[in-house]
């Protein structure tokens, strides 16, 4: 007997145990979309469901009106006792918030309250005693009160819901001027509060600055301290220029000291003629140019009357004479260098002392410095804080002069002629969404709670069996529906060219295709669960084989219902029970089809009894001569759960084909029938997806679907 290869076989896990599937299933969009596709109803009357409740809730509700005033915030300039910078400063905005705070207040609400006797209605007082009554219309106007108010701007929106559009409009408008009212009568008492706390501050700072002066004075008439205008004491201001003459007295020596040792270090090496001094001396200049010509002179004579002519001898004299005068201006002048050298440094050393003798006198007046510095610091801040206190004064005074609000009204409000809650479109648009969010949270529950066979891969994947072929769900017209319809296997031989056919013959190609040494020729049809396509799949391979060219048998192994019968709408007079029984034989029982090719052996009607009609050989004795005389033997076999004479039929099978309805079959039932063929010891050649809606991706999609239509002739 052959054996099933499935999943079983290479995983240790019980098919029993179905925590081995978690995970194994992928969810994508694509998935998604078709679980909303196939469960749209559900999306469908849950949102239906969910609006028409919140229509109504919304047509139930007692209507409220939202009437609003507009008021102007102008935030007060700064204090006059807050001393700033003295430049003008944007508003601040926080002291707007401030001003919101304020309007949302018991205080506020509780004159609103007041003015308008508010404590005696019952939609904001509301029952209790009557010591009560404004406190708790108090906190009833706070519940409707509504505070809009623009960051971008100063403008603030009042706002009262109430039952009557008019009592809203009045309340908000009271409550808007109320506030108002307060701002001012607040601001005059602030304004009054503050002249007379900086008019009494006035006078204590004009004391103080008074006694601060007092005492500058008389220090420095004790101390013998003068200030200059420039910021320094007379001593000081005598330092600054005595020090820059000395440093140019002292640069002035400097310079003479070291002409002189210039000029002796010269005439050290050269003589007088060497020294820069002498050289650069106009008479010495005038005395050499005389000497020159004398030397001129003096080498003509010599040439021609030589150097014993008298005249000759005149000249050489008048030559000595002016190197005689030339070494006397030299020595005159280096003698000059040394007197202003001497008087350079003389002039130094005067100006030296009379420095050293101020300078004696300036740590007696740096300390008599710093406390006049001191004194004086202390009286003009005085005088400045008294100062700004007087113009602080005038503001104060101008201020409680003029009492300008803090808020004006800009608009009143109006009566409302549409009720703001509840709004009936937000509630209905609102009901509509949730309710479409609840039904897709629905579907995506009910997908995460099926567990049923949807897609090829959950076969193989989920399953470990081969996948065959998907068999279409045939469409049935309205007019059709409400009486009975034609088996589709009637429907495939009158329309052989459609996607239903199409799968039969692709299940008929796997068969035939499969490579093995013993040919499969008995093929059991059979299915977890009653109600899952299997007689009519039967049927329609059995069919398709024979407008194949096949010689077929379809023995219909459901006694107990006779599915085959039923779906052929024929009677028969001999059966499958008498064939086993021994009654009758084979080929009196055997009964063509309308299809040439294809022999039906089938049951007289639903026979139940306890006799074990396949077991005993009998039927493997009837299949063996079957054999000899058909190509294919198909056998409609009943659901395997429940009935033990599925085990035994796909026991005496070469192989089974398991038929699983489209997402209706569970996968545990799936499992605990596969189970079942496992201890049978039945092959199961793969699997086949039944009555498949043709949208769904286990026919390929509307995409994919459409593509391929040109080639059925549905």
């Amino acid at each position: 007997m052959n054996k099933m290869s499935t999943l079983a076989e290479q995983d240790e896990a019980s098919r029993f145990d179905q925590s081995r599937h978690v995970g194994r299933r992928a969810v994508t969009l694509k998935s998604v979309g078709e679980a909303i596709r196939r469960r749209w109803i559900i999306v469908v009357a849950t949102a239906l469901v969910v609006f028409a409740a919140a229509l109504g809730t919304a047509l139930m509700l007692t209507p409220k009106y939202d009437a609003f005033a507009k008021v102007r915030i102008t935030p007060n300039a700064a204090s006059p006792l807050d001393f700033g910078n003295g430049t003008e400063q944007p508003a601040d905005q926080t002291a707007v918030n401030t001003e919101v705070q304020v309007i949302g207040s018991r205080a506020t609400a509780r004159k609103v309250v007041t003015q308008l006797g508010l404590e005696r209605d019952p939609e904001f007082a509301g029952k209790g005693p009557a010591n009560t009554a404004i406190e708790r219309a108090t906190s009833g106007v706070l519940e409707h009160l509504k505070i809009n108010r623009d960051d971008k701007s100063y403008l603030v929106l009042i706002g009262i819901r109430s039952i009557d559009g008019a009592k809203a409009a009045r309340i908000a408008n009271t409550y808007a001027s109320t506030y108002v009212a307060g701002t001012a009568d607040n601001l005059m008492g602030t304004a009054a509060k503050q002249s007379q706390s900086i008019q009494n501050r006035l006078r204590e700072l004009g004391a103080e600055v008074q006694s601060a002066d007092a005492r500058l004075a008389s220090y420095r008439a004790q101390s013998g301290i003068s200030q200059s205008g420039e910021g320094g004491t007379i001593t000081d201001q005598q330092i600054a220029p005595l020090s820059m003459q000395l440093a140019t007295a002292e640069s002035e020596a400097a310079a003479a000291r070291s002409a002189v040792s210039v000029a002796e270090r010269q005439n050290a090496t050269g003589g007088t003629d060497a020294i820069s001094a002498v050289l650069s001396s106009g008479v010495i200049a005038d005395l050499r140019r005389q000497r020159t010509e004398a030397e001129k002179r003096r080498a003509e004579l010599s040439s021609r009357y030589g150097p014993r002519y008298p005249l000759s001898i005149q000249v050489a004299q008048q030559i000595e004479s002016l190197d005689a005068q030339i070494r006397q201006e030299a020595q005159r002048v280096v003698g000059g260098l040394r007197s202003q050298a001497l008087s350079a440094e003389a002039r130094a050393a005067s100006l030296r002392n009379r420095l050293n003798t101020l300078q004696r006198g300036v740590a007696r007046d740096d300390q008599a410095s710093v406390m006049a510095g001191s004194l004086e610091r202390d009286a003009e801040a005085k005088r400045t804080a008294y100062t700004r206190l007087a113009q602080a004064a005038q503001q104060s005074t101008q201020a409680q002069r003029v009492s300008t609000p803090q808020a004006n009204i800009i608009e009143n409000a109006t009566i409302p002629t549409k009720p703001t809650f509840p709004q009936v479109k937000a509630f209905a648009a609102a009901g509509l969404l949730i309710g479409l969010v609840f039904g897709l949270a629905g579907v995506l529950l009910f997908e995460g709670l099926s567990s049923t066979i949807r897609k090829p891969e959950d076969i193989e994947t989920l399953l470990g069996l081969s996948f065959v072929a998907s068999v279409p769900r045939l469409p049935t017209p309205w007019r059709l529906r409400a009486r009975r319809v034609a088996n589709p296997a009637t429907t495939l031989v009158a329309k052989p060219m459609t996607v239903y056919a199409e799968a039969y013959r692709a299940i008929r190609s796997f068969i035939v295709s499969r490579n093995q040494s013993q040919p499969t020729q008995v093929i059991a049809l059979a299915s977890t669960l009653p109600g899952e396509g299997k007689t009519t799949s039967a049927l329609s391979l059995a069919r398709i084989m024979a407008l194949s060219g096949d010689r077929v048998l379809l023995i219909d192994c459901d006694v107990r219902r006779a599915g085959v019968l039923r779906a052929l709408n024929r009677s028969v007079d001999t059966g499958l029970a008498d064939v086993l029984e021994g009654r009758a034989s084979m080929a009196q029982a055997v009964l063509p089809d309308e299809v040439n090719g294809l022999d039906l052996l089938l049951v007289q009607g639903s026979l139940f009894t306890p006799i074990d009609l396949f077991g005993g050989g009998r039927m493997e004795a009837m299949l063996a001569d079957a054999r000899g005389r058909y190509d294919f033997i198909i056998l409609d076999t009943p659901p395997l759960l429940g009935i033990a004479d599925a085990r035994t039929l796909v026991g005496l099978a070469d192989a089974v084909m398991l038929v699983i309805k489209w997402n209706t079959t569970p996968i545990a039932a799936v499992d605990a029938a596969l189970a079942g063929l496992e201890q049978s010891q039945g092959e199961v050649l793969g699997a086949v997806l039944t009555m498949v809606d043709h949208r769904s991706e286990a026919m390929g999609g509307l995409y994919y679907s459409a593509r391929y239509s040109s080639y059925y002739n549905e």
